[in-house]
């Protein structure tokens, strides 16, 4: 690759060997990341060309505004060969996303808390409506019919047997009733 070959380079020998800065800038651009979705070794590359920039605008200043020539901005970008160099601005580009997440989670912080509490107010309501489902069922309903029905019965008869056994004025009445309507027929 073309970073290998420019990596400690002087000026002199950059310029002999017809390498301009926009070959070292592609150079750096792929020493720098590793793949498609590398947006660490993006933001990186970003941190080297923001680097090279205020080379350039220092380089003016110092120079009474004569633009560095492009043997002098291929031998500064040549530095950003470095594995160090590289590193270095990685973990930067690194550390700025880790502090672009963690604000970001700060200020989503609020909104995240009240989803996550949605989601189990959801959850337990959902819970509810299958226990309810299952407790008021229709098969569990005529059980339940059945039972009451049963009980209803039980009770009646039993109240019935005590009023016959302890010959009560409820029978008596129950027997008045009933021997008028069977003279009738």
């Amino acid at each position: 690759m073309i970073h290998e070959f420019l990596a400690g380079n002087e000026n002199s020998l950059l310029r002999a060997n017809g390498v301009n800065a926009g070959d070292v800038t592609e150079a750096v651009l792929e020493f720098y990341i590793e793949g498609e979705d590398d947006l660490i070794g993006l933001l990186a590359y970003a941190l080297y060309e923001r680097q090279k920039r205020d080379f350039v605008l220092s380089h003016r200043q110092r120079n009474a505004g004569r633009s560095p020539n492009e043997a002098e901005l291929a031998a500064v970008s040549s530095n950003y060969l470095s594995t160090d160099l590289r590193n270095t601005l990685r973990d930067r580009a690194s550390q700025i996303l880790s502090s672009y997440a963690e604000t970001y989670v700060e200020a989503m912080e609020a909104e995240i808390r009240l989803t996550a509490v949605n989601s189990e107010a959801l959850h337990r309501v959902r819970e509810i409506e299958k226990s309810m489902k299952r407790r008021l069922g229709f098969w569990r309903q005529v059980r339940a019919g059945f039972a009451v029905i049963l009980l209803l019965l039980l009770l009646f008869g039993a109240a019935t047997i005590a009023a016959v056994f302890f010959r009560s004025d409820i029978v008596d009445a129950w027997n008045a009733l009933m021997v008028p309507t069977t003279l009738r027929t």
